[in-house]
């Protein structure tokens, strides 16, 4: 675990807590398998913008807090600043940060990196930084995790998605690594670079329909929209489904009974969750 801290990145109070938690937590498989369920029945949990109910989201201080709680999968959105460097961020604009309409691509990285994205969520995370796709891979290079990479949708850059690729291929790290994405252009650019590499439609209506116009390794859908047809179509078309975002142990309990292989979660930690 040492090793997986020990970077010599830029780093926040946040993050040396989080590190001393993960001193203290075993890390393994986050599954979901409530005490009633058949035993064969596991759910992945993916840990929705890092840890984002209890850090600021898309923060090195929220991924280091999904490690922290025990999570194996942690998914991030990409986007691209002014002057082309690969950041995390996911909102179109900056306006919860600083009240700007603006978004991230009308600032070069060395703007981006003088706002403030932590205050906004707590007082404690002041001074936490928009993160680069560096920042976030060298974090999490070392641990084990797993990746959901989303490509946010940043209109017709013919070269974002084979950065994105190329960057995550240059830590080593595209065994860990599925490309997702509402825009499927970019992940058809993705197989074209590697036909191998699995990738993830996001999807906010869940129609059965899904499998056949979009082909895919898996499918990320709406909680509110998905159906069992849904759920049979993309199985019989040997994909996964995964779901966003439930909030409670209820909805999770629901959703696999319905037979989802994975929820996408602000709560990685389920032991906090209501039913």
């Amino acid at each position: 675990m040492k090793k997986f801290f020990n970077k010599k990145r830029r780093r926040t109070v946040a993050i040396t807590m989080a590190t001393v938690l993960c001193s203290l937590v075993f890390f393994g498989e986050k599954e979901f398998l409530p005490a009633n369920a058949d035993e064969d029945i596991v759910m992945q949990i993916v840990a929705h913008r890092g840890y984002s109910s209890a850090y600021p989201e898309n923060t090195l201080s929220a991924f280091a807090g999904a490690y922290a709680c025990g999570a194996n999968t942690v998914e991030f959105d990409v986007r691209k600043s002014k002057d082309n460097e690969l950041v995390i961020f996911h909102d179109d604009t900056l306006e919860k940060i600083n009240g700007e309409t603006k978004s991230v691509a009308d600032y070069s990285y060395s703007q981006l990196y003088e706002l403030d994205d932590g205050k906004w969520f707590s007082k404690e995370f002041a001074k936490e930084r928009i993160p680069t796709l560096d920042d976030t891979l060298s974090l999490l290079q070392s641990s084990g995790m797993r990746m959901f990479v989303e490509l946010k949708d940043i209109g017709d850059d013919p070269d974002f998605a084979r950065e994105v690729y190329e960057k995550v291929e240059s830590y080593g790290l595209l065994d860990k690594a599925i490309f997702l994405s509402f825009k499927y252009d970019y992940l058809q650019q993705i197989k074209e670079i590697n036909p191998d590499q699995p990738i993830m439609v996001l999807a906010s209506f869940g129609k059965s329909t899904l499998p056949t116009k979009y082909p895919a390794d898996y499918y990320g859908i709406n909680m509110k929209t998905l159906t069992p047809r849904t759920i049979k179509a993309i199985h019989d078309a040997g994909s996964r489904v995964y779901c966003y975002t439930p909030e409670t142990r209820g909805q999770i309990l629901a959703l696999q009974r319905m037979g989802v292989d994975g929820i996408i979660t602000d709560y990685p930690e389920m032991e906090k969750l209501e039913m």
